[in-house]
This record gives structure tokens, sequence and C-alpha cells, in this order.
């Protein structure tokens, strides 16, 4: 058997959690039918779990491995999704981010063993934990908290999970598993290992003990997806001709809208004018390629003293390394002054679906001027990058239990680095261009949406021309920069417990003391033509000369799970970086000290609890108070892009000569382009008190009533607080050289905002459970969420003080709080085992959500729906097991899901739905064969943007079907 168990909420509905009070007596579970086949294994755990459920006061969703190092899933966060109202987000085909009830994942606390646990990424940091760090093996189980006690910590809006290990003195001594898997992927076509192992010793007067186990992984991911870049209302009068929906109505939200009102693309080679329609700056392909090696360590020792007293002690490190290349085919709208042949558009005749760019014939468009005519597209680009993410907890704690009193403690620390060691981007052009040369590599690029899906088309010679040297490096796309962080917290925690006879059952009082902070870093690699002035290999003419070798020799190879290219060429990086440390040296990295990222984090909270039982009626009452303290420390950095080429002699603005990137001879970066560094300090204070009160009522023997009302908080996502802006000014110098690469003058940006206020929800949690016959339960809950100043990033035009100066800021991304939102719907859940071992287990969860106002600076800057909910949630899962085999069928489907906006319009996430199968066969009491199939049905990830048709294609990602075989020995 796989021996573990996924039970919803409605199943087991919530384990009695650390420092809890003591449990309700439990209703002695029926008897089993006479004549049934004695229930073992899996169907016994689901039996024990209902048991549980009734001993509950809480809504509380919980999965437990029946055996040591036997997770029902490959992922912790894929177990998590078959829980009512989870959803998640994926890394690689691999569950990533948890969210709860139609909230986003940031505003899901993870905890491991009750206390934050740190997990950095290689971009900027988040509250968010990420579960690609944690190897499933090493979890005995996990409690998804949907309404909250005053004993939890707060953060939590849509819901708590807290992530349990074992200890030592609850197993046997000597006791362990070994266990050696494979995994092949259909999209990297590699066979890769994990080996995992767990040791547990404990003395024969169980007062000491020891646990050990590690867990080494390595898997190659192949992410292949297409996207789009910055959709806008192209238009040649933009006062008479406003963007608006497929249904021709006008946004309420015009200023957010982005418009391209040059429209460059307004005419086409054969006289044809368009205007007013919505259509992309760009379109891509992309292939990523990933290698990573994942390693998990814990050790837990115990000691009991005394009969009254424990203490145990855990360390836990998890280790990524994650190494990748990305290689991505770009079609701009460069091309529509001189390239533009033809386009069709959506039924509303308002959104553009697909265009073609051919090089106009002899003495025509381009080619009747003097300048030559060059052919831009498909752009080449990619990254290359190496990166390693480390978490490491400590912590110390005890437990004293005396006659009626109980009292707990633990101090810890919790630490995360994330981030690339190096990243570097390489950008080329199929053309070769100088004072004396015009040569194209290609002379048509086609894009198109297809069913959902991209489509591109390109000249059959392009790999060809490639490799006869046609083609050059975009030195104005091509350079390097990451971001690493760092991200720490301490904590101190004390909670007691007094045990009473009658109604009051206990009383329990408590106080944490957290101390965090939150640093990042930039920098890049560069490598220098000439060291002592630091001029950068890209600003001088060898720069941009691409030699064949850089490219890969024959194309990647068409795209499949629904995108297609006529051909994929790819930039070879180990060839590009080897000619550039044998031709400049060693790269040198520079650290941007002088662009600081830092935020502390103080938090003092208490709580008191009561909690309450009669033979038929349980719950508690409590209440949390909570003083957080921030502060800030980040940079302000403007770039001021004074210019781009060498002109030429006519004037300012005359056509410059030929050379460096094919377009012009490119000036130094420290020439062209000024960068002027701010410090900005910020700081704020406040307080919140948070009530809740939960209650269980066993109306009959087989039914159970369950309510809770609470309010709870979520703090602003560290990136969010972050008060840097990053503001670039265009000069009109700089836009002459690079408007056809979709420049355009003023200021444009990002920046977060310290002043947002915490995400804050009232919420109303009603439930009834049936337990209708033994192993089998009907059940369903009522949930509301009244949210307060949810948070919502956004990008739109805004006015904003630089340097003293009220400026429009172009297409500034920052975030801003939304007003009162609504999130409500239900859960209903059902599970039912047949005495010869065949089950089901399935539950439906549907959210309405409200649309609300958002505001930035107290002015309305649009309206949203909450973002990272779903309208609808189905798990599904059959099973059938007998004292030697199980097999469980899998089946996943969350709706659409709402995400930013992006041009005043949110992201939609597509409807999705996976299958995945599970088997195992005992081939003795110790020894198992398992095998799995993640992602039977090869299921794609979508987006669109706006809520009125699926038509403005956003993205696409497929990143393949896995299949895993096994083998856990147990001792």
């Amino acid at each position: 058997m796989i021996g573990a168990l996924l039970v919803s909420a409605s199943v087991i509905g919530g384990a009695v959690a650390a420092q809890a009070q003591e449990a309700a007596p439990a209703a002695e579970a029926p008897a089993a039918e006479d004549g049934a086949i004695v229930v073992t294994g899996y169907r016994k755990s689901i039996e024990e779990s209902l048991r549980q459920k009734r001993e509950a006061n809480a809504f509380v969703d919980v999965i437990t491995a029946e055996d040591i190092g036997k997770f029902p899933d490959k992922n912790v966060a894929d177990s998590l999704q078959r829980v009512p109202g989870v959803i998640i987000e994926r890394d690689g085909g691999e569950g990533s981010r948890v969210s709860i009830r139609g909230l986003s994942s940031d505003l899901t606390l993870t905890q491991l063993n009750g206390n934050f646990i740190a997990s950095a990424d290689s971009g900027d940091p988040s509250r968010s934990f990420n579960y690609t760090l944690l190897p499933a093996n090493m979890i005995a189980s996990v409690d998804v908290y949907k309404s909250p006690e005053a004993r939890l910590d707060e953060g939590g809006v849509g819901g708590t999970v807290i992530l349990k290990t074992r200890r030592p003195l609850d197993l046997e001594p000597w006791s362990g598993f070994l266990s050696a898997e494979g995994v092949y992927a259909d999209v990297s076509k590699k066979f890769e290992p994990q080996i995992s192992g767990q040791l547990s010793w404990r003395n024969a007067d169980e007062t000491f003990g020891v646990l050990v186990g590690a867990t080494y992984q390595e898997r190659t991911n192949r992410t292949l997806s297409a996207g789009t870049e910055s959709w806008s209302w192209w238009t040649y009068d933009r006062a008479n001709e406003p963007a608006t929906d497929i249904n021709g109505n006008p946004y309420a939200n015009d200023d957010a809208i982005s418009y391209w009102s040059e429209n460059t693309g307004a005419t086409t080679q054969g006289g044809q004018r368009y205007s007013g329609y919505w259509a992309p700056q760009a379109v891509s392909e992309s292939i990523q390629d990933q290698k990573r090696k994942r390693l998990g360590i814990q050790a837990t020792a115990q000691w009991k003293p005394t009969d009254e007293l424990t203490l145990t002690a855990n360390y836990f490190r998890f280790q990524i390394n994650n190494n990748f290349t990305s290689n991505v085919l770009k079609i701009p709208e460069w091309g529509y002054r001189d390239f533009f042949t033809g386009a069709t558009f959506d039924k509303s005749g308002t959104i553009l679906q697909s265009a073609d760019f051919n090089v106009p014939a002899a003495g025509t468009g381009c080619l009747a001027r003097a300048t030559p005519c060059t052919m831009e597209t498909p752009q080449l680009s990619g990254q290359y990058s190496r990166e390693k993410i480390v978490s490491n907890t400590f912590d110390f704690g005890g437990e004293f239990e005396h006659d009626r009193f109980k009292a707990t403690f633990v101090a810890g620390k919790t630490r995360a680095t994330g981030g690339p060691s190096s990243r570097f981007s390489v950008a080329a052009k199929p053309r070769l261009t100088t004072a004396t040369q015009n040569t194209n590599g290609n002379f048509m690029s086609n894009w198109a949406f297809k069913n959902g899906s991209m489509d591109m088309q390109f000249s059959p010679e392009l790999q060809q021309n490639l490799m006869n040297g046609i083609a050059q490096i975009d030195v104005g796309s091509t350079g390097s920069g990451f971001t690493n962080s760092v991200i720490e917290q301490k904590y101190a925690q004390v909670d007691l417990t007094r045990s009473f006879d009658g109604f009051i059952d206990s009383v329990q009082v408590g106080a944490k003391w957290r101390d965090g902070e939150v640093k990042r870093r930039t920098g890049r690699v560069e490598w220098y033509s000439d060291p002592a002035t630091k001029l950068r290999y890209q600003d001088t003419p060898g720069g941009a000369v691409a030699r064949p070798e850089f490219f890969y020799d024959s194309p990647m190879g068409n795209i499949p799970g629904g995108f297609t290219a006529s051909s994929f060429p790819g930039i070879n990086f180990g060839n590009y970086l080897d000619y550039l440390n044998s031709s400049y040296g060693d790269p040198v990295r520079v650290n941007e000290d002088q662009n600081v990222y830092n935020i502390g984090e103080k938090i003092w909270a208490g709580y008191a609890q009561v909690n309450f039982k009669t033979d038929t009626l349980r719950g508690n009452l409590g209440v949390r108070v909570i003083n957080t303290k921030q502060s800030g420390t980040s940079t302000d950095t403007l770039y001021y892009e004074d210019d781009y080429c060498v002109n030429g002699p006519g004037g300012p603005f005359s056509p410059p000569p030929r050379g460096a990137d094919g377009n012009c001879l490119v000036i130094p970066l420290d020439q062209r382009e000024r960068r002027v560094f701010s410090p900005v300090n910020e700081s704020k204070s406040y307080t919140d008190v948070l009530p809740s009160f939960n209650v269980s009522w066993e109306v009959q023997p087989d039914i159970m009533l369950r309510g809770a009302v609470s309010k709870v908080i979520a703090r602003p996502g560290f990136n969010d607080l972050a008060g840097s802006r990053s503001l670039t000014f265009n000069s009109d110098a700089f836009v002459y050289d690079r408007q056809q690469f979709g420049a355009r003058p003023g200021w444009f940006g990002n920046g977060g905002n310290f002043d947002l206020k915490p995400f804050s929800a009232w919420q109303y949690d009603l439930g009834v459970e049936w337990y209708f016959h033994p192993g089998s339960v009907v059940g369903a809950t009522f949930f509301r969420k009244d949210v307060s100043d949810f948070i919502v990033p956004l990008v739109l035009d805004v006015t904003q003080t630089v340097a003293g100066e009220e400026v429009l800021v172009q297409q500034y991304a920052t975030q801003a709080n939304g007003s009162k939102a609504r999130s409500q719907g239900v859960e209903l859940y059902a599970q039912h085992t047949l005495p010869f071992g065949l089950g089901a287990q399935v539950n439906f969860t549907i959210n309405d959500t409200s649309v609300a106002d958002i505001s930035l600076e107290g002015q309305k800057v649009g309206s949203s729906p909450l973002v990272g909910s779903a309208k609808t949630q189905l798990n599904a899962s059959v099973f059938w097991e007998t004292d030697k085999f199980l097999v469980r069928a899998s089946y996943n489907r969350r709706g659409k899901v709402v995400r930013g906006i992006a041009s005043g319009l949110n992201i939609y996430d597509d409807p999705y739905e996976q299958v995945d199968l599970n088997a195992s066969y005992n081939i003795n009491e110790r020894l198992s064969l398992t095998a799995s199939v993640i992602n039977l049905t090869k299921s794609e990830q979508r987006q669109h943007l706006g809520n009125d048709t699926k038509d403005r294609f956003y993205s696409n990602i497929y990143a393949g079907r896995r299949a895993y075989v096994g083998v856990t020995y147990n001792f």
C-alpha cells in the first residue's frame, strides 16, 4: 500500500494541534459489519481520521503519512491541492505555492512545527513558502487551518498550513526507511534518481532519542511556453477612439489602459489602414531547460530527564541548486512600419489575432529609402543562470506537564538565502548590416493565436543562414543582472495551559516574539574589453559580432503541447561564454551596493483562549493581540537615457552611421546613461486585535454541526512594501535611435508602496457532517470573508514627484489597496469505502468574489476581483486496496483564477485540470514497490487578458508528464 492518507476538511476536519487543550472524548467508531474484510492500511487510516474529526474544534484539513517516508503525493503542495478550496501554483510542473479559498498564496501562512520557515527565491523575497524546497517524505502530517484559533500565529487570511515532522520518542527504536526512485519526463527524455532515508533510535528507558534523515534528488525540468507582452490599444485618435471591450463598451478606468498612439503599424505594405484595436507589442515562444538538485536534511534529538519534562531540538536544511538556460523567439512590433503585410482579428474586429511581416520588393517600402532595409525578426534571446536556494532552521523547545498544568516553550531561528551567482542574457538578430553590407537571414515572420495556443512561421532558410554567419548580437539587449535575497527570523514563544473539570475545559495564555529581517542585493557580471577603463565588451564594435558557433547547429525542435514554430534556433550559451572568457578574461562580479533594500519587522503577540466542552458541545473563544513594527531602507534609482548612438554628420537626429549592433555605433554605457541613487528610510507601527470563536455540536451520534467567527490579517508582501523605485527617463535622442525597438519618450518605471495596509478580513464558517456509515461521510461548509484592504498589482500611468519635479510616469508598476470586497462560497465533500476495498473521495468548492475599487494615493485607479481567487475547484479520487495492492486515480480541476492587472485589465488563468495515478505493491510487510504518473493528461496552464473574451492571449505553459518508479524498505 502507499501507506498514506489524504483526508479533506470534511474527512478529518482537524487534528488536535500542539499546545491544544485535551480532546473531547471521541464517539466510539462503529464496528465492521459481519463478513466484511478486515480493515487495514489506507482504509484503516481513513476511519481513524474520522475519529479524530469528531474530536476537533475548528475547521481543519489534515494529510497524514501512515508509514514513515510514505507521503501520499510526490510533493506536499500536490497533496494540498486535493483539499477542498485549495489551489496551487506550479514551477516546472511541481507544486510550489498554495492558495486557500480563493486568496493569493501570499495570504497562506506556512509553518514548520508551528513556526515560520524561511524560503528565499531567485528573485524578490516573498512571504509565501516555496514548496519545491521541501522533500515530501520528511513530513509526517500537514494541518490546514481554515478557521483560526487565538493560540495560532496570525498571517493566514486564506488559511494556515502547519507542516509536522516526526520525533524519535514517538517511534520505535531503530526504525526508519530507505527508498530509491527514478523519474522519467516526456519533455526532458531523461530518467533521474531520488534517494531518501530516515533512521530513528531511542533508548530502552524511552528518555533519549535521535532521528536523522536525508533526501537527495536530481531533476531535469523542461518548460515550454508562449506569451505576449504589453497589450495596448492602438489608435490614431485616442480622444475619439477610446479603448473598448469586444462589445464596444469603453472602460471606466481608461487612464489605466496602455495606449500606442504613434501606431506605426497603422498602414501595411498593401496600403491597408488599421486603427482602434488591441494588440501586443511582442509575442514569444520559449524553451527553458532547468537542472535542479534538491537536498533535504533533518536531525532531531529528544531528552526526557523526568516524566514531566521533555526537551526537543530540531535542525532542518533544505537546499536547491537550480541551474537553467532559456531560449526565446520573439516577434516584436518593430517591423510594423516597413514589413507589416496583413492582419486578422477576432469576431469583434478589435483584437489582433495574427500578423505577417515580409521584406518588401525591391524599390518599394523601406527599400525605396537610402537606409538599408533589414528584417529584424525574430529576435533570438536567452538567459543563462546559476543559482542556489538554502533554508536553515534550528529550534529548541520543551514541554512540562504536571497534574492539570502544562507549559511549553520554543526558541529558534530560520534563515534562507537565494539567488543567482551568475545570470547573463544574450539577444541576437538574423541579419548582417555594416556600412558596406546589408544581408537578411530571414525574409518572413508570422505569428498567430490558434485555439488558445501560439504558432510562429519563419523563412525556411533561417537556421542555415545563422550557420552562414548572417546574424548580429543585439548589444542593447545583452548584459547581466541578478537579485539575491536573505530572509531570516528569530522567534521565542511560551504557552501555558490550565485544565479544569466542568464546562470550562481549559484556559490557555501565551506570548510570542519575532524579529525578522529581509535583505535584497542586486548585481551583474561583466566582461571588460579594457579592465582599466571598465569598458564593457558590448560597447565595442566586436561586441556585436555573432559567430556561427554562438548558435546551435540545428533547431531546438518544434514545441509540443500546443505551441508550434517552423524553426526554433537557439543560442549556445556554452560556446558563447567560452568565447567571452577566452577573449576578455574571467568575468567580474559587480555588486550594486548603492541599491539598498532592507526591511525589518518586529512582532509582539499575546493571546488568551478559553476551551469549553460538554458531552455534545465543545469549542473555544479567544483573542490575539499583535503589535507590528516595520522599518524599510530602500533606494530610488533614476536612470537617465541621454543617448544611444554616435550620430551622423547631419545633426543630432540625422541617420546614424552603421556599426556595433547594426543600427548605429553604440555609445559606451557610462557615457550614454546616467544613474542617480537616492536612499529612502520609512517606518510604521500598528496594532491588531483578532478575536476568534469556534464551536462544534454533536446533534446526534452521526451528525456534527460546526461554526466559527474570527478576524484575520496578513501583512503586505515584502516586495510590495519596499519603497524603492526604479525610474527611467528616455530622452528624444535616445528614442530616435531606439524607437523601432519600442522606445518611447518620457519616464517609465516601477516601485513598491510602503503605505500599504495589512490585508484583513472578518470570516464566518458554518458546517454540517453526516457520518452515515463506518468510514464514510457527507458534509458541507459554508464560508464568507468580508475583506478589507486587499492588495492588487497595477500597471498604469501616474503623476509622481521625481527629483523635485512633478512628472508623468508611464506604465508604472506598483501595488495598491483595494476597498471592501466579499469572498463567499460552499465546500461540498463525500467519502465512502465499500467492504471489499473500493473507495472514493470527492470534494467541490464554489467561490464567489465581488469586484472592488482600487485606489492609489487616495485616487481610484481601477477595479478588480480578489487576486488569486478561483470560481470553482473539484477534486476526486478513486482507490482500490487489498492487503497487497493499492491503486489510486486522482482528478483535479481548478476554475478560472483572477490575477493582477496589466494595461487596466485583469489577467486570468484559464481553467486547469489534471489526472494523476498512484500504485503500490507490498512484496512483504517491509518491502514495497511504487509507481506514479503525474499529469497523465499532459495538461497545460493558460492565461488570457480581460474578462470579456479569451482572445487576448497572454501565456501558455507546458511542463510535461512524469512517470515515477521506486522501491521502499521500512524497518
